[in-house]
């Protein structure tokens, strides 16, 4: 008994034991149910959140326009116009449902009987017609006489051309009275589409609330199709769900709104080049695209290889699919990037795509003994900035005992200067010497102490925009010296960059500065140099002024003038030594001086620094932080602390090669942007875009603007004009070659520029500053010569201008017209030979070259309207108001005799 008992009361204590478990077991379901649901609905989906969000904030927008129009909607005013219109409309639909209404319709009703009535008679007849054509048809065919059924067949056309006269006219009165129904129809309909009109916006809101209420929380996604592709290089499809948070992207009206609902800035011009549905959002910004988590989604979690790129640094992906481009008016960071690489030469040492052809930027070194003074030389190779404070050549950080190794074997390993024609002679006139770099044009990119900026002539020309310059781009992100990215501004309306006024004298760095000029070179080499810069380098940007032997040792002896040699005291002894000079060359190869120099015995050398060209995809684990414990761990901060100090880096036993250029912190950051572009990653080549040819002639022709700064002495796509500030009269400065509506290459026949690319001619022969000669190639005259005709908006290839005979009644008129009688054209034009009458201030140029030069459509537009082309020019406006006793006083053909007569001049 006790044993039952016993086990009667475990089986009731395990099963209390079974309840307790099964009682905590379901609360734990419930509790991890509940948990479950509340993490997918909360914690796993935040994008629900944003959508409510963005719900309510365009809730709330609508509702306040809602409220606007309403006010408007119940103005006293509109009121009382919707009670009219009401009053009129319910008349129209009274006059519809009336008798005069009903009279019209029963009218149309009639009128359309009789015309099927008299319709489908004469369709009958003209069955009859048929037949009886058959018939005769059947006569001839049979050899039969065919009198009688002729005749049948003439009668029945007879009958039938009546009757369709008659369909005609019952057609027409048909006509009249249905649009005599539409009026009383057509009055009811005007007046409720004004009564639509005036509701309209508010039942356009309405409706807007109304979808707002019932749109669901849904996820929205992108699918892209062959743009990434996977490990075996094959395109696939990709998803991006950024959309499902950021709602707004797409939409105008929320360009103020914070993130994630503002609108995309420049929405129009990005998007409508490149469809958000084709190109998804990661391809250009990066992140994590099919995730929802916000984090995850910006790519900012460990392991994640492409995180969201904030700021300026979004501007790299343009390189992906337009490797070829090389500025780009949304990206001017990476433009100025890409422009500061090709200036300073970082591809001398870095292999880095896109550079493979690009000439060396440093002078030639091969035969430096006959142009420097060895002390110098050792000076500039030590601390270049203490020449020139705004040098581009770095600063190795070397010793002097290196400085002056690296010199030893540059003048031990010199060639022989050319034959040179002419030498200098002192002592020759400085003063003269300083006339001619002031006023010849050496101030166009030279800057030279002594020779100070006139005033400014009053009255200057406008700003004006050109047509084909970059737009202003929105304020980018600004960042921490540490790299850390700030939030970034709203941008800034587009608008198109002005005419920007000239460098102040102290800011023209293009070329040296010769202020020390003298402590640098020898008299004898300036003097070749200054007459023939291309016998010693012929790829040199300096141009050829074709100045005399007497011009050219004026000039010498100025420039001998400015600074003064610092010789050291048995140097030239030191220079010669094998050991010193082997010691040098060591260091230029360890260097890498000949990355941006030619020298000799190193023609063949390899460069000697890493490869950027998938600099960008660089992990943490290559790259080397050294000792710099003060650096973050991160590729941002890393890139800009090597461009700033790059021996930051260095460690006992590691070396670092790589010189300072002494960047500023938004010059290392403007560079840091673009060495964020270099990758090996490549597109599917659908989406490759390569420049067109009109964009290509610009690029290339930009390139070589740059190059040969064009813009020194002209005003090119509203910028340059450097040496204006040094002529106190402005019909003393180069003009202008693209700027608002003035284009050269609309202006001058394109094989006319090509020639005188190559070879110029005096047009303005009064003046002091000459066009140099370039030496242009002639791939780079053709470059140009296409870039002004694009710019120009003229055909390439060029057309050939075509004159025929003149007209004699045009020539007689035109040779009146320019004449002492009326516009005394030659008052201010040279005429070949023939010096105008006038002072010399007012000179034009040689209307002799017009033939030659101008195009026959620009003469006529310029006599139209000179100031429209070309603001503060003092060519006079004869046109409207010409005189009435030529040509009968016709404008068109008075302008058509002067470009008659001007593309004539000189032919007997």
């Amino acid at each position: 008994m006790q044993s039952w008992r016993g086990w009667r009361t475990s089986k009731l204590a395990e099963q209390r034991s079974l309840r307790v478990v099964f009682f905590i077991s379901s609360l734990l379901f419930v509790l991890v149910t509940g948990w479950a649901v509340w993490n997918e609905a909360k914690t796993r989906r935040p994008w629900k959140a944003y959508q409510q969000e963005f719900n309510r904030l365009e809730h709330d927008r609508v509702v306040r326009e809602l409220a606007v129009e309403r006010s408007r909607f119940d103005a006293p005013e509109v009121r009382t116009t919707l009670a009219k219109l009401q009053k009129d409309l319910k008349a129209a639909q009274a006059r519809l449902a009336g008798p005069e209404s009903a009279k019209a319709q029963q009218l149309l009703a009639q009128r359309e009987a009789e015309y099927a009535e008299i319709n489908m008679k004469a369709q009958f007849i003209k069955s009859e017609l048929d037949e009886a054509l058959y018939w005769v048809e059947h006569a001839i065919q049979s050899k039969q006489d065919s009198t009688k059924p002729r005749a049948k067949a003439a009668a029945i056309e007879k009958q039938l051309q009546g009757l369709t006269a008659q369909v005609n006219m019952a057609n027409t009165r048909m006509e009249e009275a249905r649009e005599a129904v539409k009026r009383f129809q057509a009055d009811v309909d005007a007046i409720q589409a004004r009564i639509d009109e005036l509701s309209a916006p508010v039942m356009t809101l309405e409706r807007r609330l109304e979808s707002i209420r019932a749109r669901p929380l849904e996820v929205k996604q992108i699918v892209v199709e062959g743009l990434a592709t996977n490990e075996f290089k094959e395109p696939i499809l990709t998803v991006d769900r950024c959309t499902t948070c950021h709602l707004a992207i797409d939409r105008p009206g929320f360009e103020q709104a914070r993130q994630p609902f503002r609108t995309h800035p420049y929405r129009e011009v990005l998007f409508g080049q490149h469809l958000i549905t084709r190109f998804g959002c990661t391809s250009c910004h990066q992140g994590q695209g099919p995730t929802l988590d916000v984090e995850a989604a910006h790519g900012e979690v460990l392991h994640w290889a492409r995180p969201l790129l904030r700021g300026d640094f979004v501007q790299t992906s343009c390189r992906k699919c337009h490797a070829e481009k090389k500025e780009f008016a949304l990206a001017p960071i990476y433009s100025r990037g890409r422009q500061m690489v090709e200036e300073l030469g970082c591809f001398g040492c870095h292999m880095m795509a896109g550079f493979e052809k690009v000439q060396k930027v440093g002078p030639d070194l091969t035969r430096i003994a006959n142009k420097v003074d060895p002390s110098w030389l050792v000076r500039w190779i030590n601390k270049p900035r203490g020449y020139l404070p705004k040098t581009k050549m770095p600063n190795f950080g070397l010793s002097d005992e290196d400085a002056l190794s690296i010199a030893a074997y540059l003048l031990n390993t010199s060639q022989p200067i050319p034959e040179l024609h002419g030498e200098f002679k002192a002592p020759a006139s400085v003063e003269r010497g300083r006339e001619i770099v002031s006023t010849v044009g050496c101030l166009g990119c030279h800057r030279v102490p002594g020779l100070e900026a006139k005033i400014p002539p009053a009255g200057a020309s406008p700003a004006v925009p050109s047509v084909h310059t970059l737009a202003v781009p929105p304020d980018s992100e600004k960042e921490a010296p540490g790299g850390a990215a700030k939030t970034a501004s709203e941008p800034k309306p587009m608008k198109a960059w002005l005419v920007a006024p000239p460098p102040s004298p102290e800011n023209q760095d293009f070329a040296p500065d010769l202020s020390k000029i003298a402590s640098k070179v020898n008299a004898d080499w300036l003097f070749a140099w200054v007459k023939n810069p291309k016998q010693f380098r012929p790829t040199t940007r300096m141009p050829n002024l074709r100045l005399s032997d007497d011009d050219a040792r004026a000039v010498t002896a100025f420039l001998m003038t400015l600074g003064q040699k610092q010789r050291v005291g048995g140097l030239e002894q030191e220079v010669r030594k094998a050991e010193r000079i082997a010691a040098g060359e060591r260091l230029i190869r360890k260097r890498g001086c000949f990355g941006c120099h030619d020298i000799k015995g190193f023609e063949t050398s390899e460069k000697i620094a890493p490869d950027l060209s998938n600099f960008s995809q660089k992990r943490l684990q290559e790259l080397f932080f050294g000792e710099a414990v003060q650096v973050k761990q991160t590729w941002q901060d890393y890139t800009f602390w090597k461009l700033k100090n790059p021996r930051i880096y260095a460690t006992e036993r590691v070396e670092q090669l790589m010189p300072n250029f002494g960047f500023t912190d938004e010059e290392a950051k403007t560079l840091r942007v673009f060495l964020k572009s270099l990758s090996t990653e490549r597109v599917q080549p659908q989406f490759q875009r390569s420049p067109s040819d009109e964009e290509l002639a610009i690029q290339n022709g930009r390139t070589l603007v740059k190059r040969y700064n064009c813009n020194g002495c002209h005003v090119i796509e509203g910028q340059g004009g450097a040496i204006a500030p040094f002529y106190a009269n402005e019909t003393r400065i180069p003009p202008p070659l693209e700027v608002g509506m003035m284009h050269e290459g609309e202006k001058v026949q394109a094989t006319w520029l090509y020639q005188f690319l190559g070879r110029p001619v005096p047009l303005r022969p009064w003046l002091d500053v000459r066009m140099p000669t370039f030496g242009l190639s002639i791939e780079e005259a053709t470059t140009l010569t296409k870039y002004f005709a694009v710019m120009g908006k003229q055909q390439v290839p060029y057309e050939y201008v075509s004159v025929g005979e003149p007209a004699p009644e045009l020539m007689k008129a035109g040779r009146l017209l320019m004449s002492k009688d009326y516009f005394d054209c030659f008052t201010c034009h040279q005429q070949g030979e023939k010096k105008p009458e006038g002072p010399s201030e007012g000179w034009a140029p040689d209307l002799s070259l017009a033939k030659r030069r101008l195009r026959p459509i620009w003469i006529g537009k310029w006599l139209k309207d000179p100031q429209k082309i070309q603001p503060g020019t003092k060519m006079p406006s004869y046109y409207p108001d010409g005189p009435d006793d030529i040509l009968g006083g016709k404008e068109d053909r008075q302008i058509q005799a002067i470009t008659e007569y001007l593309m004539h001049l000189g032919e007997n």
